[in-house]
């Protein structure tokens, strides 16, 4: 088996979906499934501009040494990585954030998303891209569907288009399992972190990983549970559950696009912040 080939056709396959785009910001974080994308895309589309970001959320003895993997991976292929450091931009780091919200695995997501986009729109990306690959995607949906999350279960999708200041979002990987791209980092002889984030809360998560491992008895049959429950989304989307899309409205506080009044980005920061200079 191919394993170099299999990977890169499909990642190709999938940005062919994509409308035309110059300009495209890829997310790092040091680990092998961003270092294998980022390396994809300089080797298949050389012609696209790329803008390696790393957000460095100052989370103790793992951030900076994750930041430094992505500075590797992104001077391999060329390119000066951008770093956002948190505790110097917005003034707190995730360690403290978890001091407020204690499941931080959901706010650190959410924080991440809005400064990626915040990023990619400042610097005129055409689109972010991320490395979720096909484990991610059967796990988040299978979660979904187990704990009735519909919503969640209906957005998230391979590809969300460009809405206003929301950067369109592409996640090239969704049909490639992790297994595959492990084989094709170290075949590739691509330099990344091996450690986990320390402070993650995925116990629920890893219990849902095994039993996907112990049902899928080939990668093949991942795609196929994976397409199962995008026909279940798709259908829930189209005839069951009737969302009225959101009326999204610049957000009262930093103006990018919410459907409340204020981002639940600004309210965690103000939040996070106040919790802080009530501890001085």
């Amino acid at each position: 088996m191919d394993i170099k080939r299999i990977v890169e056709k499909r990642v190709m396959e999938e940005v062919k979906k994509y409308p035309p785009f110059n300009r495209a910001l890829i997310a790092l974080s040091g680990g092998k499934d961003s270092a294998s994308l980022l390396h994809i895309f300089k080797k298949i589309l050389p012609d696209k501009e790329i803008l390696p970001v790393y957000l460095n959320l100052g989370i103790d003895g793992f951030s900076e040494k994750s930041e430094e993997f992505a500075r590797i991976q992104a001077e391999k292929n060329g390119l000066k990585l951008i770093v956002f450091n948190v505790r110097k931009e917005l003034g707190f780091t995730i360690m403290d954030a978890r001091r407020v919200y204690p499941k931080v695995c959901s706010v650190c997501g959410s924080i991440k998303r809005y400064l990626l986009n915040k990023i990619a729109y400042e610097s005129g990306a055409d689109i972010i891209l991320t490395a979720h690959h096909l484990d991610d995607f059967l796990i988040r949906m299978l979660k979904s569907t187990l704990n009735a999350e519909i919503e969640e279960l209906v957005r998230f999708k391979p590809y969300l288009p460009r809405n206003d200041n929301l950067v369109a979002r592409g996640r090239p990987f969704w049909r490639v399992p992790e297994s595959f791209i492990s084989r094709y980092a170290h075949l590739e002889g691509l330099s990344f972190i091996t450690e986990k984030c320390p402070i993650g809360m995925k116990k629920n998560i890893e219990r849902i990983r095994k039993a996907i491992d112990i049902l899928a008895v080939s990668e093949n049959q991942k795609n196929v549970y994976l397409s199962s429950l995008v026909k279940i989304a798709r259908k829930l989307e189209e005839n069951v559950v009737p969302f009225e899309k959101a009326q999204l409205k610049p957000c009262s506080s930093c103006g990018f696009l919410s459907s409340n009044v204020t981002c639940s980005f600004c309210v965690r920061v103000k939040k996070i912040r106040s919790f802080i200079e009530g501890k001085q």
